[in-house]
């Protein structure tokens, strides 16, 4: 049966909003149903391993994770014999990680001098033969023959995450410890071990870092929740930015669009507020060339990662009638694949959707925004570079680039976060129309959040008791879907909202309104006064108001 967390199922919301198929049907909002799909290998730990702390908390990892309904499989049924080092491989007993196996959880590994040396041997030779468009496993046969990083075992990284347990440093425990200086630790951890996802231990607590760019700590004895909502989530639904392939490509003359200065105005004046922090190159972090490669390869070409997005959504391009009666519903086409959903003789297509207790049959309008590219200074853009147009029609994607723009430059990529883009626009067309059919509607994406008591009359808060799922990912953007749905069929939303902000746990916020200089504003005030922040300060407490909210309902 197909799963439902609006008025819509997942597989047509999917379809609508060009997005990639679904791996499983589970229920982005039951991480036990998540749990219930996820394998996990756990890499034996060397005899004599000298870090018992992390050894013990591997062994109660894998212990909750069995718990809470996770299938944990023995090493040797989650790999096969590898032959792809050639001698090396026989000598050193090289196995190598199924494509089946989500994720492989490690402990950091010390490599001794004579693997350094190795290692050194193996990155020159790499740097005679390196050549442009090698796979990952061409790269690691070339230069990852002598090392022990867990990557290298993986059939298929792109199938299977890499999560490696290291100490976790007292500075990153610390709640004076400033957000950016926190995640210069998390990722120093991330490029020195290859990982996805690095969970880092000391003997009170630990903490989490990936892609998201999360600070979350925990106390050990919250060992349970953090596996069921946070963790397994982030093996679930790995990190993929979108590639080019899955567009339309075309190019657009910024000077044509009033939304692109637009956007660059609107980055300006949040610069003051400190919460578009500058972007993280990778090139700069990571000394091994080889290593470059691999992670440039898996994330599609992109060269760092930056602290969150802006963008306007356009108001939504109809052709004909936005709505028309159920009886005219009735007699258009059936959309194969899709749930109630037709075609008029237009070729434009209806959905019958449910919102506010009543029935609607609503055009499907073509859906665009403006939006900063991956990697860039989102307080400083320029429209001729910096800014792509993104679009869905009738579930075609579409990336508009400045006319001119060189492709082939790596750093010229569509926001990790696209689809979760893509969903709040086409949701907020769907069941809030009055919100963007005007002059269009701005979004302010960054990681932190504010306190709950920083909401005021008319300004809405949904998605904090979601499970953590990563950025940008087909499961979050769903969450966010959902959550706009949510604010919708309240009869309390109406056309009083000023403002919507949109909880990504462990990950950040997505303010969301109409009037840009009234969002500035709130943020401006918001950041110095202390009650928004970047990190997950307040992350907890407006976890609990939810709860709080929920248990009254």
């Amino acid at each position: 049966m197909s799963c439902k967390i609006a008025d819509i199922d997942l597989e047509t919301i999917v379809s609508l909003t060009g997005m990639p198929k679904l791996r499983n049907s589970a229920n982005p909002m039951d991480p036990r149903e998540m749990a219930g799909s996820v394998r996990v290998a756990f890499r034996p730990v060397p005899g004599g391993y000298p870090e018992e702390l992390l050894k013990s908390f591997s062994d109660k990892l894998r212990k909750s994770l069995e718990r809470l309904g996770v299938t944990v499989v023995p090493w040797r049924e989650a790999t096969v014999q590898d032959n792809a080092f050639g001698i090396f491989s026989r000598i050193f007993k090289i196995r190598r990680v199924k494509r089946d196996i989500n994720a492989v959880v490690d402990v950091k590994r010390n490599p001794s001098i004579l693997r350094k040396a190795a290692s050194f041997l193996a990155e020159t030779i790499y740097g005679f033969v390196r050549k442009p468009g090698r796979s990952v496993m061409e790269i690691l046969k070339i230069s990852g023959w002598a090392d022990d990083f867990t990557q290298k075992y993986i059939q298929d990284p792109f199938s299977t995450q890499v999560i490696t347990i290291v100490p976790l440093e007292s500075e990153f425990e610390d709640p004076q410890t400033t957000y950016n200086i926190k995640i210069e630790i998390g990722l120093s951890h991330l490029i020195g071990t290859m990982s996805e996802i690095v969970i880092g231990v000391s003997d009170d607590n630990f903490a989490i870092i990936n892609m998201n760019l999360s600070d979350s700590v925990y106390a050990h004895g919250q060992l349970d929740g953090f596996v069921l909502n946070s963790l397994v989530p982030k093996i679930y639904a790995p990190i993929k930015p979108p590639i080019l392939s899955r567009f339309n490509i075309e190019e657009y003359n910024p000077a044509e669009n009033k939304n692109t200065e637009a956007l660059a105005n609107l980055g300006k004046t949040v610069r003051p507020t400190g919460l578009f922090p500058a972007g993280y190159k990778f090139s700069e972090r990571i000394r091994r060339v080889s290593h470059r490669d691999v992670l440039s390869n898996i994330l599609d070409g992109r060269t760092g990662v930056s602290y969150g997005f802006i963008a306007i959504v356009e108001p939504p391009v109809y052709t004909g009638a936005k709505e028309v009666s159920g009886e005219e519903w009735n007699g258009f086409t059936p959309v194969s694949g899709l749930s109630d959903v037709r075609e008029a003789q237009s070729g434009r297509w209806y959905a019958k959707i449910s919102v506010a207790g009543s029935e609607k049959f609503r055009q499907i309008p073509d859906i665009w925004t403006v939006t900063s590219r991956s990697g860039c200074d989102k307080t400083n853009l320029d429209p001729m570079t910096d800014i792509v147009r993104i679009g869905i029609i009738n579930g075609k994607l579409h990336l508009q680039t400045p006319a001119g723009m060189d492709l082939s430059r790596r750093d010229i990529r569509p926001s990790f976060d696209t689809f979760v883009i893509l969903a709040q626009a086409f949701s907020f067309a769907m069941y809030m129309p009055e919100m963007v059919e005007k002059d269009g509607m701005s979004v302010l994406h960054f990681h932190g959040y504010p306190s709950p008591q920083w909401f005021e009359s008319g300004e809405f808060c949904e998605g904090a008791e979601n499970p953590s799922l990563p950025c940008g990912t087909v499961e979050a953007a769903l969450l966010n879907y959902a959550a706009v749905y949510k604010v919708a069929d309240t009869p309390s939303a109406g056309r009083d909202m000023r403002l919507l902000c949109l909880v990504e746990s462990d990950h950040g916020v997505n303010i969301v309104g109409t009037d840009k200089k009234y969002l500035v504003d709130r943020l401006s005030n918001g950041a110095a006064s202390g009650s928004i922040m970047l990190g997950g300060k307040f992350l907890p407490m407006l976890k609990q108001d939810a709860l709080s909210d929920r248990a009254t309902v």
